[in-house]
């Protein structure tokens, strides 16, 4: 399935590009390098429960995982293939046009989403996942 890229973002100040590093101040995470974005949301995802369940025609979506823990499915809109993972802080998921995805909270979740489009409440697509 080639529509979803999952990498953890790699520790260290010393790359250009996305990185995170923690340092007694905190974590700092750039999880976004030279892109134009045209959309920005966080969201939490309290364990127990879910967000997405749907899919988009024309908008791209990252998400990176501040903190928590969540089960991602994704499913392939033309194949109905599906697969699952684990994700947890440090993640960076990319979620390409026509992949449906659903996120189950496995202990409260903080997560960023960006896209290079503008968000379009008509560009989402419901799905149900069973």
């Amino acid at each position: 399935m080639n529509k979803v890229s999952i990498e953890r973002l790699p520790e260290t100040k010393e790359i250009d590009g996305a990185k995170r590093w923690d340092e007694e101040r905190g974590e700092f995470a750039q999880i976004s390098y030279r892109e134009d974005i045209g959309h920005v949301a966080v969201f939490e995802l309290k364990k127990g429960h879910f967000r997405g369940s749907h899919f988009h025609k024309a908008k791209e979506e990252v998400f990176y995982i501040v903190s928590g823990t969540i089960r991602a499915i994704f499913m392939d809109t033309k194949t109905k293939e599906r697969t699952e993972h684990i994700l947890e802080k440090g993640h960076r998921i990319r979620v390409q046009t026509g992949e449906a995805h659903i996120f189950y909270g496995i202990d409260d979740a903080l997560v960023v989403e960006y896209s290079p489009q503008y968000y379009d409440k008509e560009d989402t697509f419901s799905v149900d996942f069973g």
